[in-house]
């Protein structure tokens, strides 16, 4: 294969995700020579088969779904029919504009754009096989390594049989399933349960926890089970997939091992049918092209790289970002690693913090999430408590038919926020008023004294740490 070489960056980025494109955006900013590498297209999983496309048909989904509810609004107007293929037309135009417009910002700020799969096997060299055959070498005196995730394949029997896909083919089906097995009970599977269940779908959750959203505060968890219950969904928890089979109609049958009489899962088989099965169990980082760089003792966790706070290596000039450094699978905090990595590239001190980053999911109702869960943070200050206020309270919510959901913040032995979960109107928007306070060490007492306008869902969020505080004003509390 043909070689060429003599480039010579003071960067070069390896995956043009949102990590990987901030980054690039932000060392040019000050100043640096940069090139990015990218082996697909520009905007990764994120934002070609993942965050964005997603959110799109949520969107639609959301909108197709609230016509159920306007007759009690007094709208009279007869159920719409939905197209699948007009919605994925809206999808992919969401798509195409926002990765042509990261491919401008790219080229506005000076960025080379290097088409092709990246292998870095030493600091400071990057070899790029282009679609062409031709093989490029890219030298820099630092690296960014942001290749993102891969998708999880668990070893099912039966995986790979007809009709069962994975998030991505979920993104492109040409009609709305009769109904859907959903393996998985993290956020990309009860995102797409809700979407489906929307669209007019049979939906079954098989999840192999005792809960989904096994990360987040129980109360929301049982909210949105509720909520999912409400609209039909199945959910089967402490359940474990042994096999996918195909069914006597065509539809496909997952096989599963249910809860026993010690609540694991050691019970009776279960036998779950659907048209399709979506397995949705997570992602992983992938280590594709450093395989050179492992060789010569790049620290690694299993598939992750280890990374410090400024998101460098153990290796000199190297650096690492998203999903790829593990801390978590989220694109604005990649986006985040990606400007402080850039920072420190270009002579900055910067570093990455993880104790106030939200976690939002985009269900409808919407959760969000920041910092511990109520039982995490009093195990570690016992004197921490909690509040909660329901959006039944909340007169905006009330007026918008919005009223399903809780707010809740944790607090410190000192008022110091410790954490907080939204399930309701905005979550995904609102947790940034906790994030904020969280970020710059606010107490409940800023929270408090801030007037919140009305009628909003902003007030639920002071109302919760009222709360907290036994001084609700909302809604009726015993004192202390």
């Amino acid at each position: 294969m043909p070689a060429t070489d003599g480039e010579i960056y003071d960067l070069v980025v390896v995956g043009s995700g949102p990590g990987g494109y901030v980054a690039a955006i932000r060392a040019a900013q000050l100043g640096g020579k940069v090139a990015i590498v990218e082996k697909q297209y520009i905007g990764g999983t994120c934002l070609n088969v993942g965050c964005i496309p997603s959110k799109a048909l949520l969107h639609v989904a959301e909108e197709y779904h609230k016509f159920a509810g306007l007759r009690t609004l007094g709208i009279m107007a007869d159920q719409p029919s939905f197209d699948m293929p007009t919605a994925i037309e809206y999808k992919a135009r969401v798509v195409k504009r926002l990765t042509g417009g990261v491919a401008q910002l790219l080229k506005a700020n000076g960025v080379t754009i290097i088409n092709g799969r990246g292998q870095v096997d030493e600091p400071g060299v990057v070899t790029v096989d282009e679609p062409g055959g031709t093989r490029r070498i890219v030298r820099a005196q630092h690296i960014i390594l942001a290749m993102g995730s891969v998708t999880i394949r668990p070893p099912f029997p039966g995986l790979d049989g007809h009709h069962v896909i994975f998030s991505t083919e979920a993104l492109e089906l040409p009609a709305v399933p009769r109904s859907v097995v959903c393996i998985g009970g993290g956020v990309i599977a009860v995102e797409f349960a809700c979407l489906f269940n929307a669209l007019g779908a049979k939906v079954t959750i098989v999840e192999m926890l005792p809960s989904m959203l096994a990360y987040e505060e129980p109360e929301i968890v049982k909210e949105l089970e509720k909520v999912f219950k409400k609209r039909g969904i199945d959910i089967h928890l402490n359940t474990r997939v042994e096999r996918i089979e195909d069914a006597a109609n065509g539809e496909k049958v997952v096989i599963a091992t249910g809860p026993g009489p010690s609540g694991g899962s050691d019970g009776q088989e279960v036998r779950l049918a659907g048209e399709y099965v979506l397995c949705a169990v997570g992602r992983v980082a992938n280590p594709d092209g450093i395989s050179g760089l492992i060789d010569r003792g790049l620290a690694m966790d299993r598939a992750k790289v280890v990374v410090d706070d400024r998101m460098a290596t153990n290796l000199p000039g190297v650096y690492a970002i998203g999903d790829l450094s593990g801390k978590t699978q989220l694109a604005h905090v990649a986006m985040t690693e990606g400007e402080v990595a850039a920072e420190n590239i270009m002579g900055h001190d910067a570093h990455m913090r993880y104790d106030s980053f939200p976690r939002p999911v985009y269900t409808f109702p919407e959760i969000a999430s920041v910092g511990m869960t109520e039982a995490q943070a009093k195990a570690m200050d016992p004197g921490a408590h909690a509040g909660t206020f329901p959006w039944a309270a909340n007169g905006k919510a009330l007026a918008s038919d919005s009223a399903e959901g809780l707010v809740k913040v944790v607090l410190g032995s000192y008022g110091d926020i410790l954490g907080a979960a939204i399930i309701g109107p905005e979550a995904t928007n609102l947790i940034t008023e906790y994030v904020l306070a969280m970020s710059s060490e606010l107490t409940a007492t800023e929270i408090i004294n801030t007037i919140h306008p009305h009628p909003t869902f902003s007030e639920a969020l002071r109302e919760a740490v009222l709360a907290a505080e036994k001084r609700a004003v909302h809604i009726y509390q015993r004192q202390r």
